[in-house]
């Protein structure tokens, strides 16, 4: 036991001693003349191990969340848990992530992540879980006298092409800043977020913003001879199969030419799916997208257009080539009021779950995997959409113009469309003010056709309704009309000050209407299959230089006709009422580091079917630090 004490001690002094060189020789000396003088073994490893270290960096954030919830009245499935108390995150983002970057020379390095999160579902030790979030990348960049290349290798990188082929949709910066997301970052400022609304209509996001999860390898020059840029990626997206020991790939590239001072240029875009369905791969899907891509300034007006063509295949049968064309003109009128004018068409046989369009008309296949929970798909039908969002199968045109008078500032969107072909006997839509509450009441899975009438599905943090339609052809069951969509969205920003506090006040509405004729305008009658009214009221007080107050109230009414599904007691169509009122806090405790609570009052009911309600109180606690 002596022995084994002295070894150590022993062992300690040389290492207290070879620690105490190093340091003297790292203070005192240059990097060069610090290697000749360093004769002590130790010493000499130790100094170029810490070499290493200089080119290694870990950042990254913890995030804790808790989650209460009361319901006085709820659905059924949660008659026995109304008092329900959440530690964790259930939208599956990690509570501790760390983020790693070495650099193997000046041009390339890689990046990996470590996370840490402990679901709490009730399994025990078994659910402390460790492990990788995005993989391992490797990254390069190489200058050479053709041009600047980068290279990405590995792991799962955010990333985009084009609209049509690999992007998803940013919408128009019309939305509630009251519920945060889990990516939301902290701001400098307390007030920050709210600020830069009101004065751009944006905030702050993360690299996922607008980009698609690729894995595989992505290679993009840029500065290349004639202007000319290049980017082509082979690998897998998470829609179609992801990690699925199934093969499965997906591949594309943009070849794109530059001119002008105003950022012009014109691409060709393609990106395209090959996979198989079972494991003895004798079942084949995937999809094909190529498109022309470009963008004009001319003095104030700008004219930016993408036109392609896609198509969908499987073992058994492929799709005609179909059309997608997106064409945008944006000028200030009189230099001062700014406006877009949308027009778009997209062929029902067109198909790209990668894409800003979603999938209303082809029956998605995909891979089934016994060990895994296949989340649900963007819905197979004729779907209420927030402007900017868009659908195969459908074609129209959106209007949008941003007016500031004075301290208001006023946002727009008028949208007009209409299926191509009448192929679904379904409408889906969201539920404005409550979808993330909703959400929470199926944790973990992505159920499809749950609730107390089976018509609620559950996707990423939202909840969509169906409602079907009864007037249909009884040898193929489709409808025996096509739908013509209308919507109208306004949102407005107000700032001012209550004794030197600044004070935001934001307002955001959507009315919507689905109906068997084209209208002009908004169907406010029981023409409309469907009506959809949704209003949001928010204000933010700035009580001092780390606190923020937030408050929110919202309202919403859909309303169905008797050509959809009825009820079978009271025999009418839905007729949905919904409300809440929330308040909370944000509050900067330090540099990167924010707290935020949210206390939110809810009441939903269908005034024709009378198991679908629900009422009762959610507070959310959330503690965020980056590093």
């Amino acid at each position: 036991m002596i022995k084994y004490l002295l070894n150590i001690f022993i062992f300690l002094s040389i290492g207290q001693q070879a620690l105490a060189q190093t340091t003297y020789e790292i203070g005192t000396q240059d990097s060069a003349k610090s290697n000749e003088i360093s004769n002590n073994g130790i010493a000499s490893n130790f100094v170029k191990q810490y070499a290493l270290l200089k080119n290694f960096e870990v950042n990254g954030y913890y995030r804790f969340i808790g989650n209460y919830r009361h319901l006085s009245s709820s659905y059924a499935h949660l008659a026995a848990n109304k008092n329900n108390l959440f530690i964790g995150d259930d939208s599956q983002i990690p509570q501790l992530m760390l983020n790693l970057k070495g650099y193997a020379s000046d041009n390339a390095f890689f990046g990996t992540d470590l996370f840490m999160w402990t679901p709490m579902t009730g399994m025990g030790e078994i659910e402390n879980v460790k492990g990788l979030n995005l993989g391992v990348s490797l990254y390069g960049n190489f200058s050479t006298d053709i041009g600047n290349f980068n290279v990405r290798a590995g792991g799962i990188n955010w990333f985009a092409l084009s609209p049509f082929t690999f992007q998803t949709s940013r919408g128009n910066n019309r939305y509630s800043l009251f519920e945060r997301n889990p990516w939301d970052p902290n701001t400098k400022k307390v007030e920050t977020r709210y600020a830069d609304f009101y004065n751009s209509g944006a905030i702050n996001q993360d690299q996922r913003w607008g980009n698609q999860a690729f894995h595989g390898l992505i290679v993009e020059g840029a500065q290349l001879p004639y202007n000319m840029s290049i980017s082509g990626m082979y690998g897998r997206t998470q829609f179609d199969g992801g990690a699925s020991p199934i093969p499965n790939t997906s591949g594309g590239g943009r070849l794109a030419k530059n001119f002008g001072p105003h950022n012009n240029f014109i691409s060709l875009n393609t990106f395209n799916n090959d996979s198989y369905l079972d494991s003895l791969n004798t079942k084949k899907a995937g999809f094909n997208m190529a498109t022309v891509e470009q963008q004009w300034q001319i003095s104030n007006i700008k004219l930016y257009s993408e036109i392609g063509t896609g198509r969908r295949f499987t073992t058994d049968s492929t799709t005609n080539w179909g059309e997608a064309i997106s064409i945008k003109v944006s000028t200030k009128l009189a230099n001062k009021y700014y406006i877009e004018l949308h027009t778009f068409r997209i062929s029902p046989n067109v198909f790209n779950n990668t894409s800003v369009f979603m999938n209303s008309s082809i029956q998605q296949t995909t891979q089934s995997v016994s060990s895994q929970t296949q989340p649900v798909l963007i819905p197979v039908s004729s779907a209420l959409l927030q402007m900017g969002q868009l659908s195969n199968n459908r074609q129209g045109i959106e209007l949008n113009t941003q007016i500031d008078i004075g301290p208001v500032k006023t946002s727009f969107g008028y949208a007009n469309s209409m299926e191509i072909q009448n192929l679904s006997n379904q409408i889906t839509y969201s539920h404005a003010f409550n979808s993330l509450a909703l959400s929470r009441f199926w944790r973990w899975d992505f159920p499809s056709n749950v609730g107390p009438y089976n018509n609620l599905s559950k996707i990423y943090r939202n909840v969509f309704e169906t409602v079907y339609l009864t007037d249909l052809d009884p040898l193929t069951g489709k409808p025996l009309f096509k739908k013509y969509f209308n919507t109208i969205e306004i949102n407005s920003k107000y700032k001012t000050s209550i004794g030197k506090k600044e004070l935001y006040l934001f307002y955001l509405g959507s009315i919507n209407s689905v109906q068997t004729q084209l209208n002009s305008f908004v169907e406010f009658t029981e023409k409309a299959l469907l009506r959809a009214y949704f209003h949001q009221f928010e204000t933010y007080l700035r009580l001092n230089s780390k606190i923020v107050w937030a408050n929110y109230v919202s309202y919403e009414r859909i309303v169905a006709n008797y050509s959809t599904n009825t009820d079978v007691t009271s025999l009418r169509p839905k007729n949905q009422v919904g409300y809440s009122v929330a308040s909370g806090f944000d509050i900067q405790l330090s540099k990167g580091v924010g707290l935020y609570f949210r206390q939110r009052y809810m009441n939903y009911y269908d005034k024709s079917f009378e198991l679908d309600k629900y009422e009762g109180f959610e507070s959310t606690l959330e503690l965020k630090i980056f590093f």
